[in-house]
């Protein structure tokens, strides 16, 4: 017969794994829950219309979530750039941005029910006034589980999602754009790896994507390296300033010397190209090449100057003859200081040389 300890035992590791079979068991049994969300196409509208023009677009969306849904519809403006070129949307249509969308765009419906997973098309109408300002508008069609008013109240508690449409009126149009900053992260580098930072300011009144090669050449003159600024052609609102911060030259591994940065993108409409340029310059010293070489040449040094030393010491212990020869030794002989210096400037340029010959 088993013990009172042993009974116990037993009953205690019964317990504990009834009670994971049951955790198991609830965890495995519980609903798995799809996706939710909204999926919008067009993400992004952007086209050249004429004052007084009306233009329709379709715009589709896709209820993501694994019941039907009712969404407002409703547009608003957009009045500037955050950080990372995120948009940011008037709160309501009274806001005057100078660049005003909104009330141009005719919907057809201000409420839609979408079934689960399933997707509805959004007919759109834009009427362009007859005395629209030249130059770029924006705004977007916006579809969100809560009423506009609750999200202007900052009651909000569902999500949202929109469309930017970028509309261009043709017109006295300005396109004006500067580079304000082309920097590197760094002045030295211990690698032929630098981070570059740009940030371009748009004075003109219509959205400019700014596209062109950013060209490294070393301190002989030759280039190096080329990659291509705003490859993915982002765009810059007027008035604004957008500030490009992943830029990337990867040169290998070795390298060494002065770098120069030559940026030189453009940007407007197919015959109108503008052209802007900066430059910015940078050192690559490979510590981990130079450190050693350092160690030998200031050996090579204290050996020279210990070798300079005792030939001077030995010269000067053959001229015993007297006075007057060892006077004209001092008087027309180089001292060992000069000549220290003049074997330190040659052992040096020629490290720098053999640098310069395998790394630049």
């Amino acid at each position: 017969m088993l013990s009172h300890r042993s009974v116990v035992a037993l009953s205690a590791r019964f317990l504990i794994i009834f009670s994971a079979f049951l955790a198991l068991s609830f965890f495995f049994s519980l609903p798995v829950h799809a996706q939710e969300g909204l999926g919008i196409k067009p993400a992004v509208i952007e086209e050249s219309l004429d004052p007084g023009a009306v233009q329709q677009y379709v715009i589709e969306v896709e209820n993501l979530n694994p019941r039907d849904q009712e969404y407002f519809v409703f547009t608003r403006n957009i009045s500037g750039v955050g950080p990372g070129g995120v948009p940011i949307f008037a709160q309501d249509n009274l806001e005057k941005t100078g660049y005003e969308l909104a009330d141009w765009i005719e919907l057809p419906y201000t409420q839609v029910t979408i079934p689960a997973g399933q997707k509805v098309s959004l007919s759109i109408t834009m009427n362009v006034p007859e005395n629209a300002s030249p130059g770029s508008h924006f705004g977007g069609v916006f579809f969100s589980v809560e009423p506009p008013e609750v999200d202007m109240v900052g009651a909000a508690i569902g999500y949202q999602v929109a469309n930017i449409i970028s509309i261009r009126i043709s017109g006295d149009v300005i396109e004006k754009a500067n580079i304000r900053q082309f920097s590197t992260d760094k002045f030295i580098y211990g690698a032929p790896k630098v981070n570059f930072n740009v940030r371009i300011e748009n004075e003109g009144n219509v959205l400019v994507r700014p596209v062109g090669p950013l060209e490294i050449h070393n301190m002989l003159g030759n280039k190096v390296g080329t990659i291509i600024f705003n490859e993915a052609q982002a765009g810059v609102f007027p008035k604004s300033t957008k500030e490009f911060d992943e830029i990337v030259w990867d040169g290998g591994t070795t390298g060494f010397g002065r770098y120069e940065a030559i940026l030189s993108p453009v940007y407007g409409e197919t015959g109108a190209i503008n052209t802007m340029s900066s430059t910015v310059t940078f050192w690559v010293l490979p510590m981990n090449i130079i450190g050693p070489a350092l160690i030998v040449l200031a050996v090579v040094l204290l050996v020279t100057f210990v070798f300079v030393r005792l030939y001077i010491k030995r010269s000067l212990a053959h001229m015993t003859q007297g006075r007057r020869i060892i006077r004209q030794r001092r008087r027309g002989g180089p001292s060992s200081l000069m000549l220290f210096t003049v074997v330190m400037l040659t052992v040096t340029a020629l490290f720098l040389i053999v640098l310069l010959a395998l790394f630049a």
